[in-house]
């Protein structure tokens, strides 16, 4: 999924399901290989809502927190809380979680894609007269102490569009990580991406135009994830994506001099 949701999300991605590529196929789908291209050229991380449940032994909810993250925003804003067992969190609520989340060091999510998802082994899932759908296996490296071959990534790419328009991904059985000390026990992402502009699609009789970055687009759906820690069940759900520019900070006065010298 190009440049990740994460760190908040967890990397949902596939291991192949036995379709076969035929030797004289290259490795690495082109059409596939162009889509993830046309991706990145565009916007570089996502904002998104994030609700977080925690439930006891019983299944009654302990907590439900409702956050908002937009890396756009500097550092001390990133993370904005919006509710707390649907209500309005207090200033106490709103001071100490949202301290405690803005203070950590941001993460470098926007890694290539290439350096998460391992595309020379991507294999056609299934394909229409419109779109082909890849099963991307995600590179075991890149995820320490995660089962990835319990994890399945497809990624749908339409044939005249070029682009990618949707990106689903799913559990074969459940997850050990950490060591085993959690387990995660569901994952459903099923998310569209949207804003291709009917223009640019080819009309009978009129050549096609080339297709644009995929950088206005937006990416509806929801993401969902649920496991146990301890004991204790906990559901995150993210919706309300929004692509952006990830925030840098402004260089300091006198740094551009001191970087000619």
């Amino acid at each position: 999924m190009s440049r990740p949701f994460l760190p908040p999300l967890i990397l949902a991605v596939a291991a192949a399901a036995g379709f076969s590529v035929r030797a004289d196929e290259p490795t690495e789908p082109p059409l596939l290989h162009e889509a993830v291209g046309n991706w990145t050229a565009g916007k570089e991380d996502l904002a998104f809502t994030q609700r977080g449940r925690t439930l006891d032994d019983d299944g009654k909810l302990k907590e439900e927190r409702v956050e908002r993250y937009d890396p756009s925003l500097p550092d001390a804003q990133r993370w904005h809380l919006i509710e707390v067992n649907g209500k309005p969190p207090t200033d106490a609520q709103r001071e100490s979680i949202e301290h405690r989340r803005n203070r950590k060091p941001r993460k470098k999510a926007n890694k290539p894609p290439e350096e998460l998802l391992d595309f020379s082994k991507a294999r056609v899932a299934t394909e229409t007269a419109k779109d082909v759908t890849f099963e991307v296996p995600l590179r075991s490296e890149s995820a320490r102490m995660v089962q990835t071959e319990k994890l399945i990534l497809l990624i749908t790419v339409g044939r005249e569009t070029r682009m990618i328009e949707r990106v689903t991904a799913g559990l074969r059985d459940t997850m050990r990580v950490a060591l085993g000390l959690a387990k995660i026990t569901d994952v459903d992402f099923d998310l569209t991406l949207d804003g291709i502009d009917e223009g640019e699609k080819s009309t009978k009789g009129h050549p096609k135009a080339p297709p644009k970055p995929q950088e206005e687009d937006q990416v509806t759906g929801t993401a969902r994830v649920a496991l146990t820690k301890f004991g204790e069940r906990m559901e995150y759900e993210w919706s309300d994506f929004k692509r952006v520019n990830a925030y840098h900070a402004p260089a300091k006065p006198g740094a551009a001099a001191a970087d000619g010298k």
